[in-house]
């Protein structure tokens, strides 16, 4: 058995209930709780679930009862203010996707300072895993040095224990990636899977980068689909710990994260909650089998989603992982669901 998930002590102190109960009936109590809130705050201050909520028992029994909820989809977010549950002052940061649909209007999505708070305290505990005190991340994420963007939360959430962040330029270029590294000396770095083989491919031509990047105690890779044999390479050849991360800007930037035993992703269970349907029918699947990642979001002040169809083609494993937590896992993302016509492919 590997070290124990560092996200199930974090979700154990935050659960409802004595812990002498088992972690999994606590956390499904809590989740419950926290989705009845989670409908009556988006019933009553969002126009579009004022709307689509309309007539429904929004007391729900059991965690099975979200299956009778409408979704909620890209299209719909579109209309993004129809979404807000607090006023456009107290927004703290917007961010603006473009979509693929026929209008090509972009999505927006809007998070409060709570929110923000929320995916940093996340941040702050899922890298306990790579990094510690006294040393330095290198972020080489897309736009993550926006204010109040990714780098700007991870710098919020490790500085206070010590831990030096900095953005690096994310073409990732091997002459950009030497001046980051020398200016930075990482620890550990962040990247998209495409910066992270751009890392591996430049430090294998060039000796000085190979040092410095040997020197990393661990690389966490997140915005993409992180190949297994990229994974295992770049553990090989710097000879570190590399996680991959699974989140969207939807799911406030974190949803969930490996932990060394690289059995799934350990999920934000009390701010995520997840559910797999067949992307054809919407019914419900069980755990080990393919389908599309339907998302609520919980503790979300500023816009709250329900039952979001992420497009994502992924499963919720079975049984505990080897670390020893026995909560929800999210298998590998094996790519995305699209219509063509009237049918559903999956486009990996």
């Amino acid at each position: 058995m590997t070290s124990p998930c560092v996200l199930d002590a974090w979700i154990s102190r935050e659960c409802d209930g004595p812990e002498a109960l088992p972690l999994p009936d606590r956390v499904r109590a809590t989740q419950l709780r926290l989705l009845r809130q989670t409908l009556a705050w988006a019933a009553t201050r969002s126009r579009f679930y004022k709307r689509t909520l309309a007539g429904q028992n929004l007391q729900l029994r059991s965690l099975a009862d979200l299956a009778r909820l409408p979704f909620t989809t890209v299209e719909d977010l579109r209309r993004w203010q129809d979404f807000l549950c607090i006023s456009q002052g107290d927004v703290q940061r917007i961010v603006t996707l473009q979509t693929s649909g026929s209008t090509g209007m972009p999505k927006r999505l809007a998070f409060s300072e709570h929110d923000l708070k929320r995916t940093a305290l996340f941040f702050a505990v899922g890298m306990r895993q790579l990094i510690e005190p006294g040393q330095s991340l290198l972020v080489l994420l897309p736009g993550a040095d926006r204010p109040d963007g990714v780098t700007d939360l991870l710098r919020q959430a490790l500085s206070p224990a010590g831990i030096h962040v900095e953005g690096g330029n994310p073409a990732a270029t091997p002459e950009s990636l030497r001046d980051d590294f020398a200016r930075v000396r990482p620890d550990t770095v962040i990247g998209g899977p495409e910066q992270l083989e751009a890392l591996l491919h430049a430090a294998a031509q060039d000796a000085t980068l190979h040092a410095a990047a040997c020197r990393l105690r661990g690389a966490l890779s997140s915005g993409g689909v992180f190949r297994p044999e990229l994974q295992g390479s770049i553990s090989t050849a710097f000879s570190c710990l590399t996680l991959d991360h699974y989140g969207l800007t939807e799911s406030g930037f974190g949803g969930g994260v490996q932990c060394p035993a690289r059995e799934g992703h350990h999920l934000r269970e009390l701010d995520c909650l997840i559910e797999i349907i067949d992307p054809v029918t919407g019914a419900p699947l069980p755990e080990g089998q393919v389908g599309e990642l339907v998302l609520t979001t919980l503790q979300r002040e500023a816009m709250p989603l329900v039952r979001y169809r992420t497009g994502d083609a992924a499963s919720l494993l079975p049984g505990p992982c080897t670390c020893g937590s026995p909560l929800h896992r999210l298998g590998p993302v094996l790519g995305r669901y699209v219509r063509e016509g009237d049918t559903i492919v999956l486009r990996v």
